[in-house]
């Protein structure tokens, strides 16, 4: 009795420690299905995009065929002007969050805006590539990338079985213009939050011959005297329409913002996602509270490079400290963890931390320690995610499936009401047979009818998968699973 006790004990400790660790721990192999297209869109200009993504899958060992993963989609960063589905940070977190049991996707979407008509010039890459315009192409540019992020997780979701997706353990996360987005997938839901620069606006001049080189307008081809800008459609796009219903638990904001209060209204009898907030005050792009995109990069190049202000033709943003302050100071009742720095920008050009200078090699609109970061969000992720049951049993003893030393095999399986172990090694005896669910929780504990086949009576047990841990004569132990259906 002791015996059986402390097993029970043992078994019972893994549980725990491993559930706790479920969704933290890399250890899981990966498969990896590259450049799977979901979906075509209109882009600025009036053509076609073609839309995919890379999904990551998670290895399992199920007999069951059962086993499900949370869902997380990560997007990339770029100003809504420039990346894709194969950034280095990103594809490194799908694969890392992989490891610890997650279906991932990185997806590509819509970039780009309309740019200004202005000759913009000054000693700094890139510089008139950042002008739109005016204010609304920022808008418009922000919408259609949230519409494409919303039919990429539509399209997962449309194949959950396939890929094995738990549809209500659903998580976005997002760099920079990549956060933006996640928000938007997340909280961006009503009709009274579509932004007004979305519905069809006056037509946009054609951009300076000099930007045509810009990334985002090559390829593009412009006729006639003025580019249309017309509706942009509904908030959720039109990519891979879904009956099917899905819970955004989480979203990972990665020094990202919001362009107006998405928290204020939620969709009728929606859960609420909880938001993992990683910003630096010293990011001179996106801003930590309120300012213009681009807030202190424009102080540096008026004040080191003699350049224009980006501010032209900007907009204001709400970065992550006025998201969390909108939340606390409107009881919207949002669990927001926020990890911010101390650093703030210095204004200045040559010297301190976070100066215009030292971030050329230390900027702040990015991670301070990434490591830190990934392994903080999967920590809070964790602690929400509901998925079960879990995609492998590893916190049995080793041996699980360990059978052929002793020619031992169990039938039929799946079964019903009855199960048959037979052995076909005569030189040793089970001495005990204990039952465990999948949980580590003693079912029964019985002892071997013969020495060859002996017959497991499994009526008074629910459907599920079990363990069976036979212990023999010689001392030694085997675990083999079956499911009872």
């Amino acid at each position: 009795m002791i015996k059986i006790v402390n097993t029970l004990v043992f078994l019972l400790f893994l549980t725990i420690n491993t559930y706790s660790q479920q969704w933290v721990v890399k250890k899981y192999a990966y498969d990896s299905l590259l450049n799977v297209q979901y979906g075509t869109a209109i882009n600025f200009a009036g053509g076609i995009d073609t839309l995919h993504m890379d999904i990551f899958l998670p290895k399992c060992d199920d007999i069951t065929h059962t086993a499900k993963s949370p869902l997380l989609m990560w997007i990339h960063g770029g100003a809504f002007l420039a990346g894709d589905k194969n950034d280095v940070s990103v594809q490194d977190l799908c694969k890392q969050f992989a490891k610890r049991g997650y279906v991932t996707a990185s997806i590509d979407y819509r970039l780009g805006f309309i740019s200004d008509d202005l000759n913009w010039q000054c000693n700094y890459p890139n510089y008139s590539c950042v002008f739109a315009t005016d204010s609304a192409e920022w808008v418009r540019s922000y919408y259609r990338a949230i519409q494409d992020g919303k039919g990429a997780l539509r399209y997962l979701i449309n194949r959950y079985q396939q890929y094995r997706i738990d549809t209500s353990n659903v998580f976005v996360a997002g760099e920079s213009a990549g956060a933006f987005i996640a928000l938007g997938i997340s909280f961006l839901d009503t009709l009274i939050e579509r932004p007004v620069q979305t519905f069809s606006i006056a037509n946009a001049p054609l951009p300076n011959a000099n930007n045509l080189n810009c990334f985002y307008n090559v390829g593009k081809t412009f006729t006639g005297t003025s580019i249309p800008r017309p509706d942009l459609g509904d908030i959720d796009g039109t990519i891979e329409p879904s009956n099917i219903n899905f819970t955004i638990k989480g979203v990972g904001n990665m020094y990202g913002a919001m362009y107006s209060d998405l928290l204020k209204y939620n969709k009728a009898n929606k859960p609420k996602p909880s938001i993992f907030s990683y910003h630096q005050p010293c990011d001179i792009v996106v801003p930590i509270d309120s300012a213009t995109v681009y807030w202190g990069l424009t102080w540096c190049l008026t004040n080191g490079y003699g350049c224009y202000g980006i501010s032209n033709n900007n907009i204001k943003l709400y970065g992550s400290r006025a998201i969390s302050y909108w939340n606390t100071s409107n009881n919207y009742g949002y669990n927001i963890h926020n990890e911010f720095t101390t650093t703030n920008f210095p204004y200045n050009f040559s010297f301190g931390t976070g100066s215009c200078a030292d971030q050329v090699n230390n900027p702040c609109h990015a991670y301070d320690n990434k490591i830190l970061r990934e392994n903080n969000l999967a920590n809070y992720f964790a602690s929400s995610i509901t998925t079960n049951p879990i995609c492998d049993t590893t916190f049995f003893p080793t041996g699980i499936n360990s059978v052929e030393k002793n020619k031992i095999k169990i039938y039929p399986n799946p079964t019903n009401d009855v199960l048959y172990i037979e052995m076909e090694n005569m030189g040793i005896q089970i001495n005990s047979i204990i039952l465990y669910d999948q949980f580590g929780k003693i079912c029964f504990t019985t002892h071997a009818t013969s020495n060859s086949k002996t017959k497991v009576d499994l009526h008074n047990l629910c459907n599920g998968l079990y363990i069976i841990k036979l212990d023999f004569n010689d001392g030694h132990k085997e675990y083999l699973k079956f499911l009872k259906q």
